[in-house]
């Protein structure tokens, strides 16, 4: 099964996508063509997040009930995603 969506976040750690309860590939990516998100828990911030340049992907595998949580240096800074059960 694959869902797939977008997110807009901001200044504050946002979740990404749903949880799910079965572990999941999780495809991340940056539409933004001028401003870098950063990927983590949910303390993630500018300074301590996984760096997603500019019109970047990056992959996960996350375990049952785990997300996945972006913050930006402006507000609406669209993520998309895409999550596959493995």
């Amino acid at each position: 099964m694959i869902d797939n969506g977008w997110t807009s976040v901001g200044l504050v750690a946002t979740p990404i996508n749903g949880v799910s309860h079965n572990p999941v590939r999780m495809t991340v990516h940056n539409n933004d063509n001028s401003t870098n998100v950063y990927l983590g828990g949910t303390g993630v911030t500018i300074t301590n997040g996984l760096l997603l340049l500019k019109e970047q992907s990056y992959q996960f595998e996350l375990e049952p009930l785990e997300q996945i949580y972006a913050v930006s240096n402006k507000t609406g800074h669209i993520i998309s995603w895409m999550r596959q059960k493995i």
